[in-house]
């Protein structure tokens, strides 16, 4: 049938012509399994047309965001919970773990999330990952042994640690500062600006460039995992 583009229906005695796209997806190294014996190389070959490598989640952490964002948005709607999304902890132990399990593992943490989170408030890291304490990390690879510790990342160091090894974004890093900073001064953003040390004028027309260039990309407003604030003089 791929060869020749023909089937012949059980029981039937008439040849086909067909004319479709077949989409194949695996999780193994297919070279590995022919040259192991394991998998058929004339099979192998017929379906290695047009290869597309998607990499694991732990590559693109720029995906985990959006993918927590929309995992969040259906997992509250499918337990009828209403939450405000995730705390600051939550995000950064997002961003730095590994996530051998890649999307479904990922899935799966926001809706144990959702699941534990009491409604009206923000999933904390540890409803995310329940054997993992605040104060004992690096059993999720997000202390000495796998990543950055969620607890440390207030040091200059191990957050330009963070933006340098892909752990995240310099765009991220604003985002995640001026939301903070906003939910700190519940949504004045006078106050906001005085935290961080600049003028009202300069923390509006950052919040609108983030905003604009999320929306231009097809993304989401500018924190990078929850909603747009809406904020007081």
């Amino acid at each position: 049938m791929l060869q020749e583009g023909e089937i012949e229906r059980l029981g039937d005695q008439k040849t086909r012509k067909i004319n479709v796209r077949l989409v194949a997806a695996t999780n193994a190294n297919l070279q590995d399994l022919v040259k192991a014996g394991r998998f058929r190389s004339d099979l192998y070959y017929r379906l290695n047309v047009y290869p597309i490598l998607i990499p694991p989640l732990r590559e693109r952490k720029q995906d985990i965001p959006l993918l927590a964002k929309h995992f969040l948005a259906r997992h509250t709607a499918i337990h009828g919970k209403k939450l405000r999304g995730f705390t600051d902890k939550a995000k950064r132990a997002l961003l730095a773990y590994p996530w051998p399990g890649n999307i479904r593992e990922l899935q799966n943490a926001v809706e144990r999330g959702v699941i534990l989170a009491p409604g009206g408030t923000r999933i904390e890291v540890n409803q995310l990952f329940m054997s993992c304490s605040e104060e004992q990390p690096p059993e999720f690879g997000l202390g000495n042994g796998g990543g950055l510790d969620v607890n440390r990342w207030e040091t200059g160091k191990d957050l330009r640690e963070a933006v340098f090894n892909g752990s995240l974004t310099l765009d991220q890093v604003e985002a995640m500062l001026l939301e903070t900073a906003v939910d700190k001064a519940r949504g004045n953003l006078s106050s906001a600006a005085r935290m961080l040390g600049i003028t009202r004028p300069q923390i509006a027309y950052r919040l609108k460039r983030l905003q604009e260039g999320t929306e231009a990309a097809g993304g989401s407003p500018p924190g990078p995992f929850d909603k747009t604030h809406t904020a007081s003089a």
